[in-house]
């Protein structure tokens, strides 16, 4: 994390999106080295922030998927098909047609019964019929 606190003075002359995509680059970082914990404490906060309605429709769909998986790491269901049911409802093509995204909806899609929204974004993607 020392290269992104390096990198926040820059971004605070980029405004509150510059600070946000450190702070998004955070959680991200925290999740893929396993801490998925860290991740969501950092999520819950950086959502609620100013800037976070500011970043492109495509960033926040992107990070939503990359939350469900870090939800998925924790065991949360419901809170892996309420990202990904969020990052559809911000950037549909982000969720329906990344790679990634597919394979987070089939893992949460494989719980029974699946929660809600995931079925249909199962359907909506191909997965189930």
């Amino acid at each position: 994390m020392d290269r992104l606190d390096a990198g926040q003075s820059p971004c605070r002359s980029a405004g509150y999106e510059g600070l946000i995509a450190v702070e998004l680059a955070r959680v991200l970082v925290a999740a893929q080295r396993g801490d998925a914990a860290e991740a969501l404490r950092r999520h819950s906060t950086v959502v609620r922030r100013e800037g976070w309605r500011r970043l492109p429709a495509e960033y926040r769909g992107a990070y939503l998927v990359d939350v469900a998986r870090a939800y998925l790491q924790v065991g949360d269901l419901r809170g892996a098909a309420r990202a990904l049911v969020d990052a559809d409802s911000v950037a549909p093509a982000e969720v329906r047609c990344r790679p990634l995204a597919r394979t987070v909806i089939a893992d949460v899609a494989r719980a029974q019964p699946a929660p809600a929204g995931v079925a249909r974004l199962a359907t909506l993607v191909g997965l189930t019929r």
